[in-house]
């Protein structure tokens, strides 16, 4: 087995999880501190420098940077710091819904196993809690429904994403079944759509626009779920801010201001510049602010 030579993160000095800009941070820090032409007479200094452009150039290529991650060992002593308990939330409240799918096949045998993805569900003009999408994966060379649950579906209670995930399974074991559930692009569902939901043990109501789609979980159903919805209640601590609430992009503030770094040296940016990240000095290694 071919083993990591060099500890490129080590060599600069950082973690990780360094950002882009931390990389290049450290990078200039160290390579004034080491370059040859300030260490007159110091046969090893070239040695680092090159040592230090290496990381660089590898940790600052995205590609790069990911096939050394796969395989990066700390060097032996290095204390690597657990993700923070946060870290999972998205991927727990994932693992629960895909718990949950399986909990349903094994109630309903013909519904097909799926890949669960959580997305935007306002990203578009009529909002959505899920979405159903045949053939759209393909999994140990079988073709696998994509179940999407709306990210911004997640502020709601978790008998009612139960509800979004029954409503999808519905139309997984209408396409498994060779049964059209629904017209018009998929927006209005028939009445044999309200007979497979119905059979799944959710309650559809009629909708002018959508046919038999308004769909709740009567008491019976949330009884059978009970576990599951637990567990759903437990992991669903984050949801997703609407896309109409979060496109809006501010109008920027392009009048030039002068800003100085602590070694004096000054600059004229942009207002709206400096406030998005900080601009660093290459001499001082400071940070510009606005005079």
């Amino acid at each position: 087995m071919k083993t990591q030579v060099k500890d490129y993160y080590a060599i600069l000095g950082i973690t990780p999880d360094a950002t882009l800009a931390d990389i290049k941070k450290a990078y200039r820090r160290l390579a004034r501190q080491h370059h040859p032409d300030k260490n007159p007479g110091d046969e090893h200094a070239a040695g680092r420098f090159r040592e230090l452009t290496e990381a660089y150039e590898l940790l600052t290529d995205p590609d790069r940077r990911a096939a050394y991650d796969a395989t990066y060992q700390p060097a032996p002593g290095t204390t690597v710091t657990p993700p923070a308990a946060d870290s999972y939330v998205l991927s727990r409240v994932l693992g629960v819904l895909e718990d949950i799918w399986r909990f349903i096949q094994a109630r309903h045998p013909e519904i097909p196993a799926v890949v669960i993805i959580i997305a935007s569900g306002t990203e578009g003009k009529q909002a959505r809690w899920g979405y159903h999408a045949p053939s759209r994966w393909v999994a140990d060379s079988q073709s696998r429904p994509e179940i999407m649950i709306s990210g911004e579906g997640l502020k709601r209670d978790a008998r009612s994403v139960l509800g979004t995930l029954l409503h999808e399974a519905a139309h997984a074991l209408a396409d498994a079944r060779g049964i059209q559930d629904t017209s018009r692009q998929g927006r209005y569902h028939n009445k044999r759509f309200k007979t497979l939901a119905e059979e799944l043990g959710i309650t559809v109501e009629f909708d002018q626009r959508t046919g038999w789609s308004p769909t709740t979980v009567p008491d019976h159903t949330a009884a059978a779920y009970e576990a599951q919805l637990q567990a759903l209640t437990d992991a669903m601590t984050l949801w997703r801010l609407d896309e109409t609430l979060t496109t809006t992009t501010p109008r920027r503030n392009t009048n030039l201001i002068a800003a100085t770094c602590p070694c004096g040296r000054k600059i004229r940016a942009a207002a709206s510049t400096l406030a998005e990240a900080p601009i660093i000095c290459g001499e001082c290694d400071g940070e510009f602010s606005q005079e």
